[in-house]
C-alpha cells in the first residue's frame, strides 16, 4: 500500500520558508517552497527607483532559513506577525536610519539601499515573534505545609513526598513542552547571531542545500508528525467499506 497523502489544509502554515535577496538583502516570507512572484512582489513596498523589480528573478533569491511549527495555526500566526513587523521595519523607521555619520540626510538611491536591508531585523523579528508564544516556567511550586507540630520523621516524610510530586509535574512539563518545539533550519547557522536572545522552546539546526539550488530543501518530519498527520487524514477521509456480494 502506497504512502497515504496528506490534505494540504492539515499542513498548510506548518512551515515558513525566508527567503533572502543576495543583492539587497531583502526578505520575503512565503507559506510554500517556491515563491509566488505576484505574492512576493506584494511584499516588498516601494522605497524608491528600482527597489520593486517588474517580476522575481529567482536566481537572485536564496533560502535564508526555515521556520517549523508544531501546527498550522502557530505557523499561520506567526506568518502575520512577521510580515506586520517588516512592514513597520520598512515604512515606519526612525529618522536616524536614513541619516550619515554627519547626521544629513542620505540621497534617495542609497536611503532606498539601506532600508531595503532588512535581513538582520527579520531574524531579530523572528525571535521576538517565537518569544511571545513561549509558554511561562513551570507553575504551581509544592505548597507550604503545615508541618510546624509535625515530628521530624512525619516532616521528612511529607519533604519526600512533595520532591517526588514536583519531579513528577516537572517531567510531565517538560514532556509536553517537547512537542511544542519549534525548528529553525538555516542555510547559515551563523545567521542566528543577529538576534540577541531566542527561546528555550527553539531547536537550531542546519539547511541542506544543494549547489546552485534557489529552493528550500522539502522539511522533514518526525515520525510521531507523520503518524498524527496520517490519523488526522483518516478522520477526514475515512477509507470507504466494500460490500463483497456472498456467493448463492
Amino acid at each position: 500500500m502506497g504512502k497515504m497523502p496528506v490534505p494540504f489544509a492539515l499542513r498548510h502554515g506548518r512551515h515558513i520558508f525566508v527567503y533572502s535577496n543576495l543583492r539587497t538583502n531583502q526578505v520575503i516570507y512565503s507559506l510554500t517552497r517556491d515563491m509566488n512572484n505576484n505574492a512576493a512582489l506584494r511584499q516588498l513596498p516601494y522605497l524608491g527607483k528600482k527597489t520593486v523589480p517588474a517580476a522575481l528573478r529567482k536566481d537572485l533569491w536564496q533560502p535564508l532559513a526555515t521556520i517549523s511549527f508544531p501546527d498550522p495555526p502557530q505557523g499561520l500566526t506567526a506568518f502575520r506577525k512577521l510580515r506586520e513587523y517588516r512592514k513597520l521595519h520598512e515604512l515606519s523607521y526612525p529618522l536616524d536610519d536614513i541619516k550619515d555619520k554627519n547626521g544629513k540626510l542620505l540621497g534617495k538611491k542609497q536611503r532606498g539601499k539601506k532600508l531595503m536591508d532588512q535581513k538582520a531585523n527579520s531574524i531579530a523579528d523572528i525571535a521576538a515573534v517565537l518569544q511571545s508564544r513561549e509558554k511561562g516556567n513551570v507553575v504551581g511550586e509544592a505548597g507550604e505545609t503545615a508541618v510546624k507540630d509535625a515530628s521530624p520523621r512525619d516532616k521528612l516524610a511529607i519533604v519526600e513526598e512533595e520532591a517526588v510530586e514536583t519531579r513528577r509535574r516537572i517531567g510531565a512539563f517538560r514532556d509536553e513542552h517537547q512537542r511544542d518545539k519549534v525548528k529553525i533550519s538555516w542555510a547559515d547557522i551563523l545567521d542566528a547571531e543577529y538576534a540577541e536572545t531566542w527561546p528555550e522552546s527553539v531547536v537550531h539546526d542546519g539547511m541542506r542545500l544543494e549547489k546552485g539550488r534557489t529552493v528550500a530543501p522539502v522539511p522533514k518530519n518526525s515520525p510521531e508528525e507523520i503518524e498524527a498527520m496520517r490519523q488526522a487524514h483518516l478522520k477526514m477521509y475515512p477509507p470507504k467499506r466494500v460490500k463483497v456480494a456472498q456467493a448463492m
